[in-house]
């Protein structure tokens, strides 16, 4: 019983985590990439607290590799949200049938457990300073709750921060 419990935590915890996805230019040289800054007017659809939370923490984990905010920097940041909801998938089926003879029939149908899942989807984008062309980008997409804490708040950014930094800089395939 043990086991099944720790299994379904296990479980649990990884559909909640952050997954992300990245696409790059692959003819941009991003070691090149030590310096930021981030757009001055961006639509992030996020609330202006969670908007500086993001931001914080994406600061912060850049700085982790050694890329700093800059005056004059070699790539600008830019980024933006989509929260929406999906069905639950989780569902108890239930069925009734009979028959005798050579006739039978039967009905089921599916109860879904718990509610629709909100997720907050959110679109990184590094766009070359000099050109204004897009380099990087990654799409980072986790389970989110409307009704989290602010220290939630704030370590649900770090770890989406955490997902999308961890793909940059991009290490192409030989």
């Amino acid at each position: 019983m043990k086991k099944v419990f720790l299994l379904l935590i296990v479980c649990v915890s990884a559909c909640t985590a952050p997954r992300a996805y990245v696409d790059y230019d692959k003819k941009v040289d991003f070691s090149q990439f030590k310096s930021f800054q981030f757009y001055d007017a961006m639509q992030t659809d996020l609330s202006e607290l969670d908007e500086n939370r993001f931001k914080e923490a994406l600061q912060s984990t850049l700085q982790q590799k050694s890329i700093v905010t800059s005056t004059n920097p070699v790539f600008k940041v830019n980024f933006y949200s989509k929260v929406y909801e999906v069905p639950s998938s989780t569902s108890i089926g239930l069925g009734v049938g009979g028959g005798g003879g050579a006739v039978g029939g039967g009905v089921s149908g599916g109860i879904p457990i718990g509610g629709n899942k909100i997720i907050m989807n959110i679109t990184l984008e590094f766009v070359n300073a000099t050109n204004n062309e897009l380099a990087w980008q990654a799409i980072i997409e986790a389970r989110f709750s409307p009704a989290m804490s602010p220290e939630q708040r704030t370590v649900f950014f770090q770890k989406m921060a955490q997902k999308a930094i961890a793909k940059f800089p991009p290490q192409p395939k030989s």
